[in-house]
Parts: C-alpha cells; sequence; structure tokens
C-alpha cells in the first residue's frame, strides 16, 4: 500500500561541518561608547534576551548592557576594586567572575548597593593563563578555559569547575591541538605564526556545541559536547574583530563576539543563526 505523505520542510540545525552562522555579515553591531568597555574582555548572556554581561580587564565590575539600546550600559555590579579579570557569567540568580590565575568569584544579591562575594581558588595558575569563562548546563558547571603560551603549540585545555561542590576538575574536560587547527585552516600570508588559544568559551543553546575562540590567529573552534572532537574550525576577519575575547548566544541561538578596540570603542556582534532546510 502506497502512502501519500505531505511535502513538507523542516527546519534543523545545519550539517556538522558547516557553520551556521555568516561571519561575514553580522546582523547587529554596537560599538560600545563606554571607555569602560574599550577592553571588553568577557562576554555573557542573561536571562534576558539582547541584554549581555560584559567585564573589563583590571578591575572586578560587571557591567549590564543593552544590545536592543545601542549597548547601553543599564547596570554596574562592583565586586572586586582590582583584578585581572577575563571572563563573566550569569547563572540563575548568581554572578560569576574568573580572574586570570584562575580564581573563581561568586556575586550574589547583586542588585543590592553591597552584593555577597564569594572567592573560590583552584589548581590553576597565572601561567595557565585563565582567559574564558562559559556556562555548560549539561554538567552544571563553569567551562574555565586557558589561554596559555601563545607561542608554543602544546595542548590547551578547558576545565570544569563543578557547581554543586564548587571544585574544578583534576583534568581538562577538553583538550585542543593547535596544530590540528593550523591543518583545518592553514596559516595565511597576514597570520602571525603563533597558536590557538582560546579567549572566550561558551555552549550552544540548542545544539549542545562548545565554541572556543582564540584571539590569537583570530579563530573559532567548534567542539562536540561529548566526545571534545573539533567539528569545525574558522578563521575570524581581523578587521571586523581585531582583538576577540567574548563570546556567548542568545537564546534563539544567534552568536554575539565582542572584541576590544585596538584604537577606537569595543565592538559587540551578532550573527543571525542559519538553519537549512531538509
Amino acid at each position: 500500500m502506497n502512502l501519500l505523505l505531505p511535502i513538507c520542510f523542516l527546519l534543523s540545525p545545519a550539517p556538522p561541518d558547516t557553520l551556521p552562522y555568516d561571519l561575514a555579515n553580522p546582523s547587529h553591531v554596537i560599538n560600545l561608547v563606554s571607555e569602560d568597555l574599550r577592553e571588553i574582555s568577557g562576554l555573557s548572556p542573561t536571562d534576558a534576551n539582547e541584554q549581555y554581561l560584559a567585564i573589563a580587564d583590571e578591575k572586578g565590575e560587571i557591567f549590564f548592557v543593552d544590545g536592543a539600546a545601542g549597548g547601553a550600559i543599564t547596570r554596574r555590579v562592583l565586586f572586586k576594586d582590582k583584578g585581572d579579570f577575563e571572563g563573566v557569567e550569569m547563572v540563575g540568580p548568581c554572578l560569576f567572575a574568573v580572574k586570570s590565575n584562575g580564581d573563581v568569584y561568586e556575586i550574589g544579591r547583586w542588585k543590592r548597593k553591597s552584593p555577597s562575594v564569594r572567592a573560590y581558588e583552584t589548581a590553576l595558575s597565572k601561567d595557565d593563563d585563565v582567559e574564558g569563562l562559559g556556562y555548560d548546563n549539561k554538567r552544571d558547571a563553569l567551562l574555565i578555559a586557558c589561554k596559555g603560551n601563545p607561542d608554543s603549540s602544546y595542548a590547551r585545555k578547558v576545565y570544569a569547575f563543578d557547581l554543586g561542590t564548587k571544585r574544578l576538575s583534576e583534568q581538562p574536560v577538553y583538550t585542543i591541538d593547535p596544530l590540528e587547527v593550523n591543518r583545518l585552516v592553514p596559516n595565511g600570508p597576514e597570520d602571525k605564526q603563533n597558536f590557538f588559544s582560546p579567549s572566550g568559551v561558551a555552549m550552544h543553546p540548542l545544539t549542545g556545541d562548545v565554541y572556543v575562540l582564540s584571539s590569537a590567529k583570530k579563530r573559532l573552534v567548534v567542539l562536540d559536547h561529548e566526545s571534545g572532537a573539533i567539528k569545525m574550525a574558522v578563521r575570524l576577519d581581523k578587521k571586523m574583530l581585531p582583538q576577540p575575547e567574548g563570546i556567548s548566544f542568545d537564546i534563539n541561538g544567534d552568536l554575539v563576539l565582542s572584541s576590544e578596540g585596538k584604537q577606537g570603542e569595543g565592538i559587540i556582534m551578532r550573527f543571525a543563526y542559519k538553519r537549512v532546510r531538509e
């Protein structure tokens, strides 16, 4: 018996070997006019679409940035006067920040004038040069990405900080071989002879893939959440993003990247999530 099935198209994520974003054409660009965010070094989604958290070097201050209002800063949360802070993340009612030495800060009651702050030391050190912080909802853990030495080709590491135990994993949950990244995205004539070194990390809200950003070489790598295998690696345009250090996603899957302003304002760019017809 032959059944006549209705012809329809289903929307689904792009195939695993195709990045579901057009990185040459951002859907929205925000020039951050605040001098405080010229050296933006971390980015996080919040519980509201197009509202982001940002943090800058040398001070423990978190900024709420309204992407729908041209990057206006709607709130500031000062939790420590000094420190080399490189990443920020919102998880439920709490804010988290990480220093380059791997120390994790939990900021509660942040709507009050004096928030509560708890600091957790980890086994990491300044030599690991932590630069990326993201939330992994499958593990209920913060992903902490270590930049390391951009001039060395050893494996780059991403650890998990368990939010239940407040402990760092003894072994990295992901390792990235910079030589494999070079094989997938060969050096161009203008590329510096250094190596992939994480500057940001985030988990895709729809696919679960882990996206790792590198300011060194201007690369973006996508990892399979379960195996840690590199699913794809792409080059970023250094003219658009001269020093990309922040990565986040909107709840609909749009990719959001931030870059320091080399000779001007900090930048946030949003890239629409592309879906393909099957």
